[in-house]
């Protein structure tokens, strides 16, 4: 084995190791110059804050007038209900609060914020209008009455949409990449979509005639979400048909045999501590695969020992041959585009020095591309330790989400990301989607979503199992997610050509729904916190929700559905924890808050294009625009266009 860093070195060695160690979550990557700053915790802390007294003002304000004057106004925002029955929860209202409050802790000028707030509250304005007109209509000429609920619902799914569409419009993100866009639209893959779809309603259709009185007890203690069975068990049905198609297809995708040379390519900036490990797990995953390993070590800007660590791992290697090579510019994507180039192996293996992979991996991986039709391979990233409460949170996470929901997605070609932790390339694919972009977040999601826009296909098969390293302190953890959630908006803008096009699922229906499911992510704090204020000091004044519906936030079918991923996973003691990991899903929210307000708000609407780099780039290719494409665009086309071009001529001139 190789010789590791040792944890009992001198004091000077110990103080490089705990530095390494603090810095190592940190770099270039955390927060990219120009599109993303670094904003103190109390940035979120004063938007909760701000929120929560707001929201008791306009809750007052409201009491305050209909008990001066009774029935005065509603207690919504609502311009017209023809069942004059007033909503129980006001949906409207939290919108209106929340994008109020958001406006004003965005990071930007004046300007910026106000037309941001504006932008926002006008939408809003105009979709409530609009949904209360229709009802009035329906009311006047076809006496028909829409319950308010209905009202509500429509204006909260919009609400939801309004907010991501807003940030892509407004926020300094990159422009649209214009990686070629070959796929043609299978029409199997949306009616396997629209037939599980419909078979999940009729099922859940079935289960509520048959038994009403079982539902309407799991209704009553929020295991239905509080809303019941035609929204949650069709939605569970859903994706647990979809989970099953996945597994079916990952089992006859990797059956046969394949095991062409590859090259291992692994970035490491200070992983002195871990990188021997990493190393000797490729080299016993090369000991289980029939084809040669080659590992490429790229030392990105390292400051500890982790060039002579790694060099003394690859001498000590039995199956893998490798080198390290020094890569002097600060980034992870420069480091693997830098790789890349001196690779000429068919298949590249991405792996980040802070993993550790299982010894079949390879083998299992690998065996997926006999089909030429898949371009890109990911696995199970679980955490490499079992310890700590956090460790059993990514886990749950994990499981759920890699383990389930990936494979769903992948039943009908809808994965839109790899972890790049562990991923396999077909390397003549991922030159012609341009490599790797630099300078943004999610550049793995990234690269996915190109090489499947060429169509190719991205199989995510729990079976290949890898471990990483996960934050072992809060300030880790909230760097990381904060990374992690405010890579969706920079990849949604780097890929905004692809949204609503008919050719790709993943753009017309995938994407859309995981912005939307984002927004829902960063509200959920402030809701439950909305939620609670009327429940136990409005509930007076308002028709008093019922408990399951508060519950509901927290619990509800998604408890019941990761309970019984985690027990099929083997891993029934982690349902002990599952209480906590709904608590858990609230610190997450609370970080992707802080997420989206570490995005920058320009004043002028000509500085909100960025150009991130595509070193790789061969081909940029104009596209024609749908209005909801032209809706996202950051600023003028051309403009757009033609700074991307300078860009690409300028780094032309360089490497000349």
């Amino acid at each position: 084995m190789a010789e590791t860093v040792s944890l009992q070195g001198d004091a000077p060695k110990k103080q490089a190791r705990d530095q390494a160690l603090n810095d190592h979550f940190r770099s270039v990557d955390s927060a990219p110059q120009g599109i993303s700053v670094k904003r103190p915790r109390v940035a979120a802390d004063g938007f909760i804050v701000s929120f929560t007294a707001l929201s008791i003002l306009a809750f007052s304000l409201f009491a305050w007038i209909n008990a001066q004057v009774p029935d005065t106004i509603p207690k919504d925002l609502i311009f017209f209900t023809a069942d004059r029955v007033n909503a129980i929860l006001p949906i409207r209202t939290f919108f209106l609060v929340f994008f109020l409050v958001y406006a004003l802790y965005a990071h930007g000028g004046l300007w910026a914020k106000l037309r941001l707030g504006f932008s926002l509250i006008a939408k809003l304005v105009a979709i409530s209008l609009f949904v209360d007109g229709m009802a009035f209509l329906s009311w006047n000429f076809a006496a028909s009455t829409w319950p308010v609920q209905v009202q509500q619902i429509f204006v909260g799914l919009v609400g939801l949409a309004i907010f991501p569409q807003t940030i892509l419009s407004q926020a300094r993100l990159p422009v649209d990449s214009r990686s070629p866009l070959r796929r043609r639209g299978r029409v199997w893959e949306y009616m396997l979509l629209i037939s599980v779809t419909v078979f999940a309603g009729l099922f859940a259709a079935v289960m509520a005639y048959w038994y009403a009185p079982e539902l309407e007890q799991l209704h009553a203690i929020a295991l239905l979400g509080g809303m019941g069975p035609g929204v949650f068990l069709a939605q569970q049905v859903l994706t647990m048909t979809l989970g099953l198609l996945g597994l079916t297809r990952n089992f006859f995708s990797g059956w046969r045999k394949f095991s062409p040379p590859i090259a291992v390519l692994v970035p490491a900036h200070n992983e002195a501590h871990l990188i021997a490990q990493t190393i000797d797990a490729i080299d016993e995953a090369a000991a289980h695969y029939d084809g040669p390993v080659r590992i490429v070590l790229m030392d990105n800007c390292s400051s500890d020992e982790t060039a002579r660590v790694a060099q003394q791992a690859l001498d000590n290697c039995r199956c893998a041959r490798g080198e390290v090579i020094d890569s002097p510019v600060p980034g992870k994507a420069k480091a693997l585009n830098h790789g890349i180039n001196l690779i000429d192996e068919e298949y590249i293996v991405r792996i980040d020095a802070d993993t550790v992979i299982a010894p079949k991996s390879l083998r299992k991986a690998l065996r997926h591309f006999a089909s030429r039709s898949v371009g890109v391979v990911g696995g199970l990233p679980l955490p490499l330790s079992n310890k700590g409460t956090l460790s059993k949170f990514r886990t749950i996470e994990v499981l759920n989400r890699h383990g389930f929901t990936q494979v769903a997605l992948g039943a009908f070609n809808g994965i839109i990301g790899v972890p790049g932790m562990f991923v396999v390339y077909r390397r003549d694919i991922l030159i012609q989607a341009g490599g790797i972009t630099e300078e943004m977040n999610g550049e793995d999601t990234d690269i996915v979503l190109r090489m499947t826009n060429l169509g190719f296909r991205a199989v995510s098969d729990p079976r290949i199992r890898f471990r990483t390293e996960v934050p072992e302190t809060m300030v880790h953890l909230r760097e990381q997610r904060t990374r992690w959630f405010r890579s969706l908006y920079h990849v949604t803008a780097h890929n905004r050509g692809i949204l609503f096009e008919g050719r790709t699922i993943t753009g017309s229906v995938v994407l859309p729904f995981t912005l939307m499911n984002g927004a829902r992510r960063a509200m959920m704090a402030p809701l439950a916190i909305f939620g609670a204020i009327l429940y136990f000091v409005y509930g007076g004044v308002y028709l008093h929700p019922e408990i399951q519906t508060v519950l509901a936030v927290l619990l509800g079918m998604p408890f019941v559905m990761a309970c019984c991923v985690v027990t099929l996973w083997g891993r029934p003691d982690l349902v002990l924890y599952m209480p906590f990991y709904m608590g858990f899903r609230l610190l997450r929210s609370y970080y992707t808050l802080g997420a989206v307000l570490t995005l920058v708000y320009p004043d002028k609407a000509s500085e909100r294009a960025f150009d991130a780099p595509m070193p790789l780039s061969r081909e940029r290719t104009p596209r024609r625009r749908n209005w909801i494409q032209k809706a996202l665009d950051p600023a003028n086309p051309a403009e757009a266009l033609a700074r991307a071009q300078r860009g690409d001529a300028e780094r032309g001139k360089e490497k000349v």
